[in-house]
């Protein structure tokens, strides 16, 4: 079973509307949502405070169908809003960026086959990497820093080669 099999098979179903958004001063955004007790599933309420989870979300119309964005609506920002540097953003941002970065994660496969092979979950590979059980320390823990930027430096270089 492949990990898109397995989020399927453990993926909790439910309708939010957004409630509220905020950034805090490390860069991470606080996204909150409002879930009718209909929806509420019970997997959530039980789930200690922070405990993670994987997120897909979809825009639905009144008529309960996906919504498909225009293409100029993808980019949008908040009025005076640019677009941030790749060294402006947080570490931890940087590495849920990497994350979901298909190249990155023939990089490490490459680069880390053993973690790789004993590890098959980039995310998982990058906290080992770096030494921290959250990307969150890469904002707080000096060494983890490093070995982020470290990381990254190496995956730029790789890709300038054209691996």
């Amino acid at each position: 079973m492949n990990p898109a099999d397995l989020a399927r098979q453990n993926a909790i179903p439910l309708e939010v509307k957004k409630d509220g958004l905020q950034q805090r001063q490390n860069g991470d955004w606080v996204l909150r949502f409002v879930v009718q007790a209909a929806d509420m599933d019970q997997r959530l309420t039980s789930a200690p405070m922070g405990t993670r989870f994987q997120v897909a979300l979809v825009e639905i119309g009144e008529d309960e169908m996906p919504i498909t964005p225009q293409p100029e609506e993808l980019d949008k920002r908040p009025a005076g809003a640019k677009r941030m540097e790749w060294r402006e953003l947080q570490p931890a941002a940087q590495a849920g960026v990497r994350c979901g970065d298909p190249v990155f994660v023939a990089f490490i496969k490459e680069m880390r086959p053993n973690l790789w092979r004993n590890t098959p979950d980039i995310a998982e590979c990058v906290r080992t990497i770096c030494c921290v059980t959250s990307r969150s320390e890469l904002g707080t823990n000096h060494r983890a820093r490093v070995l982020w930027h470290q990381l990254d430096e190496h995956f730029q270089a790789w890709q300038r080669v054209g691996a």
